[in-house]
């Protein structure tokens, strides 16, 4: 009886020790669901509207553009924070129109505190940049997601 009881609970230990060690696992689609309903979905909308209206304020003052970029920056901040896209078809496109977003972001922000219209305008540049990444992106994590 001793010897049951002391298989059982080896047996019991093993299975358990197991389970911790390799985790929950999680197919690729169950986790590119977690990530777009735990913050991605909304990221990548605040991405799209912020790009969206730097680029429609791009041939309007620089009062005007220095706000959007600045909203640009911050929606930026708040994706990084994200953890990164697990999808392999579409990380290279977020990587991509993140760091765009970022540099042409902060150029705007910098031209347009110095009234360098110039500086302004190539940060726009790189946004617009980004925003056809940001639409490969959300295409690719469209089909990730649809093909489960």
């Amino acid at each position: 009886m001793r010897m049951r009881i002391r298989l059982l609970t080896a047996a019991t230990t093993a299975v358990v020790a197991s389970a911790l060690l390799t985790g929950c696992s999680s197919t690729p689609a169950e986790k590119l669901e977690d990530w777009w309903s735990s913050g991605g979905e909304s990221s990548m909308r605040a991405l799209t509207d912020t790009s969206g209206r730097v680029n429609e304020v791009s041939m309007r003052p620089m009062d005007v553009q220095g706000p959007a970029c600045e909203e640009l920056v911050a929606a930026v901040a708040k994706a990084k924070k994200l953890d990164p896209v697990p999808s392999d078809n579409a990380k290279d496109f977020w990587t991509e129109a993140l760091a765009a977003f970022e540099h042409g972001g902060n150029e705007c922000v910098a031209g347009t505190g110095k009234n360098d219209q110039q500086q302004a305008g190539e940060g726009i540049r790189e946004v617009q940049k980004g925003l056809s990444r940001l639409a490969s992106a959300m295409a690719m994590i469209k089909s990730d997601l649809e093909s489960k």
